[in-house]
């Protein structure tokens, strides 16, 4: 039995319409997010073991966000439920992301208050990933470069907390190709 779950990730930049004060490309040029790598994730359940454990860090999306205001990061996705090819449904609750600084914004220097150090499931409504800390989290590429790691059934956090196996011997997932999109959202803070 095999089983495929994807998702493709969709920016979605909202600001408020005092900022929108051009129609020539930048639209916002204070507010950006670059989804540099990872747009589509792929989770291939093969092994008896990932049915088990889950898949942790089963891809990786990289962004940068360039802003010269505060901002937050929210996701979620855009349907209640995974939905399989076949028509079957599976909880949205069975992936998660963590999140890595890798720019010199870092929740540790308190530029940075990351909500998702532990796995954070998605949901239907927006969930806030990332918000300034003590200091300001304004600045560009350098500053502001993270790495989202992806998990499936993993249990971790907030996630699912019932193994996929589980799931699928109790009948609530079944073998198919599951999709969603998942949005990112940067907007200004608060």
């Amino acid at each position: 039995m095999r089983k495929k779950l994807t998702y493709l990730l969709t920016l979605l930049l909202l600001s408020y319409t005092s900022l929108k004060s051009q129609d020539i490309p930048p639209p916002n040029p204070g507010l950006v997010l670059n989804i540099v790598t990872g747009w589509s994730i792929d989770f291939t359940f093969d092994e008896f073991i990932e049915y088990q454990n889950g898949i942790e860090n089963g891809g990786q999306t990289f962004i940068r966000i360039g802003a010269i205001y505060d901002w937050k990061l929210q996701f979620h996705a855009d349907q209640l439920t995974f939905i399989g090819t076949s028509g079957n449904t599976m909880e949205l609750n069975n992936l998660g992301v963590t999140i890595s600084s890798i720019g010199t914004n870092t929740e540790f220097n308190g530029h940075l208050t990351n909500f998702a150090t532990v796995p954070v499931a998605v949901e239907s409504d927006y969930v806030t990933l990332l918000t300034p800390g003590v200091f300001t989290n304004k600045g560009y590429g350098i500053e502001n470069s993270f790495l989202l790691n992806w998990h499936m059934g993993t249990m971790d956090g907030n996630m699912n907390g019932t193994s996929m196996l589980d799931q699928m011997i109790s009948g609530a997932i079944e073998a198919d190709d599951y999709t969603v999109n998942v949005i990112l959202t940067l907007s200004i803070y608060p």
